[in-house]
């Protein structure tokens, strides 16, 4: 794998829908040769307690089932505690010590990164791909300190870890939060999640909240 283009790509996804699959669509369009798609128990935010980790799993092993260059793992989930980017990027890299990775996220992600745990040893272990919406102006999203920017022509070939790169992508305008809300009032997820899954995700998230 020495020199492969891998992302990363974790998350919550209670519930994973299609904005996700847009991400790693635009992910592999961008050139990754492959992705990692990473369901968390997540540091930052508390879950809703609709679905457990291993339903959320499984969901998106259904959901990216046509997809061979993305493959869903456990290693979060597996934890069974919350678990920090940074320890699941020591994991990567002792996995594939000679491959550099691309930590996935939206731009939103990437204006708080640096209050994430062990920041800034982030540097040293990985580049960050930072996905925007089309229409989404590329100076509001700014860099940090020590963090080279490269330009998205020269591609996603990196094989040193500290640089970012900012890549517009015809991302859809979907919340897992409106997603919530929209299944406790009865609304049809229909558009917003994709088919595979879409009863199962209105089923688990219009019932009562059970504890994690």
């Amino acid at each position: 794998m020495a020199g492969s283009r891998i992302g990363l790509f974790g998350g919550s996804f209670d519930p994973p829908h299609l904005g996700h699959m847009a991400l790693v669509q635009a992910g592999l369009d961008a050139g990754l040769e492959k992705i990692y798609v990473i369901p968390a128990l997540p540091v930052h935010r508390a879950l809703s307690g609709h679905a457990d980790a291993r339903t959320r799993f499984d969901w998106l092993t259904q959901m990216f089932s046509g997809q061979p260059r993305v493959q869903v793992v456990d290693w979060e989930i597996r934890q069974k505690q919350p678990t920090p980017a940074i320890a699941t990027l020591r994991r990567f890299m002792h996995i594939h010590p000679d491959t550099v990775p691309w930590l996935m996220m939206g731009a939103d992600a990437w204006a708080g990164l640096p209050t994430w745990r062990e920041y800034p040893a982030h540097l040293r272990l990985c580049n960050v791909a930072v996905f925007a919406r089309c229409g989404s102006a590329a100076a509001t999203v700014c860099g940090h300190d020590n963090w080279r920017q490269l330009d998205q022509s020269t591609g996603l070939g990196c094989s040193s870890p500290g640089h970012w790169m900012y890549i517009q992508a015809d991302l859809p305008d979907i919340s897992a939060t409106g997603l919530r809300r929209d299944a406790q009032s009865g609304s049809s997820l229909a558009d917003l999640t994709p088919a595979v899954i879409c009863r199962k995700i209105e089923q688990a998230y219009s019932s009562k909240m059970e504890h994690m």
